[in-house]
């Protein structure tokens, strides 16, 4: 009896049906003329970088989901699973530098317009994670379905929102003009909020598990700025200081990106740690 259930299951599920590889693999369509070798490496790079993109979602709304309840230990696997996937990310674009810039210039004008700009995925997770310019809502415009989801993101407290109504939960004290903010608009330095975090890391007695949250953020934080640095330095190494395809202005563009912060009181806060007055 178990040899015919094995061999039901091996007929109608096994490795490529249920991961869909041919049709994964049908994917990368080289559009240069003659084809030129790199452009499946580069193609590929960035259909890996999109599904990544998809279980950063993914797993983000499972934090929002803990912050929710609150369960502190939940949330902190979630920033754990989410900053390994950014280390591979950021090892992913380290795999770009291994294009010259002759082997790139073989295929990039092939591109013209298309450019990672256009990205929806990585939108959607500056737009999660609370930094929220509406300039870049333009860029879809003529795709109203994608403009209206980034909307729809827009309007919703952010995951750093969340994860400050969580530690409201838990009985931290908020300044209530935070509590009530427009949510359309990039969260923005807030030193009360700054003391809350001190007060929890200097003195955290039974709350030392959130102080291990903290940190889980500020990995992911910094991970995500060493994605975008790292990024910045691939361009400029590949294509130096020119435009970008999609009609940015490319290094430039990714330079005034690089020092963009998700979670800023998390990050100031280690100014207010320690006397800081060494003398000198």
């Amino acid at each position: 009896m178990t040899i015919k259930y094995d061999s039901l299951v091996l007929e109608k599920l096994n490795y490529n049906s249920y991961l869909k590889v041919p049709q994964l693999l049908d994917l990368q369509e080289l559009i240069s003329d003659p084809q030129h070798h790199d452009e499946m490496f580069f193609i590929i790079i960035h259909q890996a970088s999109e599904l990544w993109f998809k279980n950063i979602l993914h797993e983000s709304d499972k934090v929002v989901e803990a912050f929710h309840t609150p369960s502190v230990s939940r949330a902190l696997k979630g920033f754990k699973r989410i900053t390994a996937i950014m280390d591979l990310m950021v090892k992913q674009i380290n795999l770009l530098s291994t294009l010259t810039p002759v082997e790139f210039a073989g295929f990039r004008d092939n591109l013209n317009p298309a450019s990672g700009f256009q990205s929806v995925q990585f939108r959607e997770i500056e737009f999660k994670f609370g930094v929220r310019d509406a300039f870049f809502l333009k860029f879809f415009e003529s795709k109203p379905e994608v403009a209206e989801k980034l909307e729809k993101i827009r309007s919703l407290p952010s995951v750093y929102d969340e994860f400050w109504k969580c530690l409201a939960l838990l009985g931290h004290k908020l300044p209530s003009e935070f509590m009530n903010r427009d949510y359309t608009e990039s969260h923005s330095m807030n030193e009360e909020l700054v003391e809350v975090l001190r007060s929890i890391y200097t003195h955290p007695g039974e709350d030392y598990h959130l102080c291990l949250l903290f940190e889980a953020m500020m990995d992911f934080d910094e991970k995500f700025s060493l994605f975008r640095s790292t990024h910045m330095l691939m361009v400029e190494r590949t294509i130096g200081h020119k435009k970008g395809t999609g009609g940015s202005a490319g290094y430039k563009f990714l330079q005034s990106r690089a020092s963009l912060k998700y979670f800023p009181e998390i990050w100031e806060v280690r100014n207010h740690i320690g006397s800081g007055n060494y003398g000198g």
